[in-house]
């Protein structure tokens, strides 16, 4: 790691950290046996930073790491979590909220600890609540090592906040697909101008840039044969100097043993490496596919539409042009109710969504198409 970010957290954190948003599950639960053996073997191969949230697995994540990490001496590893902004209602909120997660983690401090997907809207109710006071103090406290935020907005909402406060951390969405397309480079340089090391979460866009076009991964393939597809995003992530730390979210053992692959003697991008890039970017611009990461900030809708889970089919059918799949998937596989032409046009999910998708429009546009597969 980097000397200044040693100096910075005075700790040296690993290249690669767990994000505990996507662990496998079973009869709509998280899979703790499976789980459990996922952590053992992320912590046992030199990944020692576990990052989770209030919200995640509907609370279920936090419960599963004060099970788990209780294994291994809480010296060895890295516990983030974040303060979900929008359930602080009133003064006194956030304490108990805060406390809810010390419990739920069992663990009596959080490494790094950050205010939860933050855009303009929910500035405006940590500036009311005063949430960055609440969080400097529990850090002058003991309870909190690092203070930081995660960000869902454009660069003008980023440099504002994070000028106007002192943070060890900001955690943004990098990848090498929204670097230009949806301006990363802007809120990366923010970071870069002022000094502040970038955490990054989504470095493969939900599992958008491990698998997509045939002819576009090719391009990877032809280049290198035997690196994985996702192994491209990750390693051009890294290449990144303002960044601390790569967060993916690793569904099985497939994936997690994979990362730790490239993260093995990992290597920066080179200049050849970047056209190969650059024209796989060129080749998915012409599928334009929906840039949903599944995060399901967007539900439950009201009237039953599964977003995620529409946007999921009809990505795949993009991407792998398989029309009997697509159908079975949409048609067969999923709900009327819970397909894309129940949606009513009410646009609650469109402020939630951080990828600023026009869910109502993508929605109409999705279910015709599937009709007419």
């Amino acid at each position: 790691m980097d000397r200044k970010f040693i100096e910075k957290f005075n700790a040296s954190l690993p290249r690669l950290g767990y994000g505990c948003m996507r662990f496998p599950t079973k009869d709509g639960k998280i899979d703790f046996e499976y789980s459990k053996k996922l952590i053992h073997y992320a912590y046992d191969n030199g990944i020692n930073y576990f990052d989770t949230a209030y919200n995640y697995h509907g609370g279920e994540s936090e419960i599963l790491l004060g099970k788990v990490l209780t294994d291994f001496d809480r010296q060895s590893y890295f516990l983030t979590s974040k303060l979900p902004v929008w359930k602080v209602k009133e003064e006194g909120d956030a304490e108990k909220l805060f406390e809810e997660q010390l419990k739920k983690c069992n663990t009596e401090y959080f490494d790094f600890y950050l205010l939860h997907s933050l855009n303009k809207k929910s500035i405006e109710r940590v500036e009311k609540f005063n949430l960055y006071d609440f969080i400097l103090k529990k850090k002058n406290e003991g309870k909190i090592k690092n203070i930081g935020f995660s960000f869902h907005d454009n660069n003008e909402v980023l440099q504002k906040f994070a000028s106007a406060h002192k943070w060890d951390f900001i955690q943004l969405q990098i990848n090498y697909w929204d670097w230009e397309e949806n301006d990363a480079k802007s809120l990366y340089e923010t970071l870069e101008n002022l000094n502040i090391p970038c955490f990054v979460m989504e470095p493969v866009r939900g599992g958008f840039l491990a698998s997509f076009a045939p002819h576009a991964m090719k391009r990877f393939k032809d280049c290198h044969p035997d690196q994985s597809i996702a192994s491209w995003a990750l390693r051009w992530v890294a290449s990144l100097p303002n960044v601390a730390l790569i967060l993916s979210g690793m569904s099985n053992m497939e994936q997690l043993q994979d990362n730790i692959d490239t993260f093995t003697g990992i290597k920066a991008i080179t200049g050849d490496e970047q056209k190969v890039i650059d024209e796989v970017i060129e080749d998915l611009r012409k599928i334009k596919p929906v840039p949903c990461t599944g995060c399901r900030y967007c539900m439950d809708c009201q009237f039953g539409v599964d977003i995620p889970g529409v946007f999921e089919i009809y990505n795949d059918y993009k991407k792998f042009q398989n029309k009997d799949i697509a159908k079975q998937s949409y048609f067969t596989d999923m709900n009327e109710e819970k397909q894309g032409g129940g949606c009513q046009k009410c646009e609650e999910c469109v402020p939630k969504c951080p990828q600023h998708i026009n869910i109502p429009e993508e929605l109409e546009k999705i279910h015709k198409e599937m009709l007419a597969i």
